[in-house]
């Protein structure tokens, strides 16, 4: 994986550019809409949160992506129309 940082006139930005099949993807999982994302300081070991860090700095990144969970649809409300889906933006 590639990563650069790109800062100028007050827009910073991580670009993220994959370099084999594995980290494209898990790069296309941020895309895809089918995961809640999340940001924590840390390592990789387990912890309370359910994200892997390893060690007990603080001076690495974590991008955590969780599959989105979909409401349950209760007895007495309506079925979505045809086509209609949950999480669409």
């Amino acid at each position: 994986m590639k990563i650069a940082l790109y800062i100028e006139d007050g827009l910073e930005q991580i670009v993220l550019t994959p370099q084999n099949v594995t980290e494209k993807n898990v790069l296309a999982k941020l895309h895809d809409g089918a995961r809640e994302m999340s940001i924590h300081r840390g390592e990789f070991y387990h912890c309370q949160g359910g994200w892997l860090r390893q060690g007990g700095s603080e001076s690495s990144t974590i991008i955590a992506l969780r599959p989105v969970t979909l409401p349950v649809r209760g007895k007495d409300e309506p079925e979505l129309p045809t086509g209609a889906s949950f999480g669409e933006h």
